[in-house]
């Protein structure tokens, strides 16, 4: 019995683990889990650089007042598989309708652009929605940081890459700031 009882514990206290570091709409990185493998992923080699790119979806209010919750959550999904599928699972949900997503290692800023306008293309041509004929555009605003080596902090760095984002809003397109 107790064999049991420590069993279904262990599978338990796994279960509150994952539940605690993933988004439960998306199935990616929640804003805590997402922050606990970036501060992974710089002390595991402080001296190689690391790119903190956020995402925020323009207008996204206008999704749900327009088309309804669960239309919102399809936008939300649309966004975290469409970088998933371009950032290898290094990608988290901020909240509402803010990612993030970052890079440790040697990753040149013609390679970071490419993928960044790719994602960005992609979220632009849009979805077909199930009761429309044409592709609903997601459009967003991306803010990325890089810093190389060093004893950086990964809060400072977001909050750079979220005043990045902003400025990307403000001019209606992607600021990068090095």
């Amino acid at each position: 019995v107790l064999t049991r009882v420590w069993l279904v514990s262990k599978e338990n206290k796994n279960k509150f683990q994952i539940l605690a570091h993933t988004d439960s709409l998306t199935g990616i990185y929640n804003r805590y889990g997402f922050d606990e493998l970036a501060e992974k992923m710089i002390n595991k080699n402080p001296k190689a650089k690391f790119v903190a790119v956020l995402l925020d979806i323009d207008d996204f209010k206008d999704y749900n007042t327009n088309y309804g919750h669960q239309e919102g959550d399809n936008v939300i999904k649309f966004v975290a598989n469409t970088l998933k599928e371009n950032f290898k699972g290094e990608v988290g949900r901020n909240g509402g309708d803010e990612f993030v997503f970052g890079y440790e290692g040697d990753i040149s800023k013609e390679e970071l652009d490419r993928k960044v306008k790719k994602v960005y293309d992609i979220l632009n041509k849009g979805y077909t929605r199930g009761d429309l004929l044409k592709n609903m555009s997601v459009p967003c605003s991306i803010g990325i940081v890089t810093a190389i080596g060093g004893s950086f902090d990964y809060a400072k760095l977001l909050k750079e890459a979220d005043n990045a984002m902003y400025d990307a809003k403000i001019n209606g397109k992607n600021t990068y700031v090095i």
